[in-house]
């Protein structure tokens, strides 16, 4: 493994260390990071303002019980979502949920 690639695993540990906060994700203990600013960001720039979801989060890719689909119903700490998006970087998924009942 190159330099780059230990740093970015090094920074990405100590960010999740320091930002994140752990969730029940169906019922499975997961460490994400809560972005609302950049959901309010998003909605802005790529959907013309429309409200999209009501929570964006990050999580490392290797935490994740599978892959996630858009479409699929999430319980984030027993309240039900339905997955919007899903992006996937640098070992991390960017995921935007919806209230299932949106």
């Amino acid at each position: 493994m190159s330099n780059l690639s230990n740093q970015a695993i090094d920074d990405l540990k100590i960010f999740f260390e320091d930002f994140s906060e752990k969730v029940y994700l169906n019922g499975i203990p997961i460490d994400i990071v809560i972005d609302l600013d950049r959901l309010q960001d998003r909605s802005k720039k790529e959907y013309d303002g429309i409200h999209v979801g009501d929570l964006l989060y990050y999580c490392k890719v290797n935490d994740f019980p599978h892959t996630p689909e858009v479409g699929e119903v999430q319980m984030l700490n027993k309240r039900s979502y339905k997955v919007f998006d899903v992006r996937e970087d640098l070992g991390l998924y960017e995921i935007i949920l919806k209230g299932a009942s949106s």
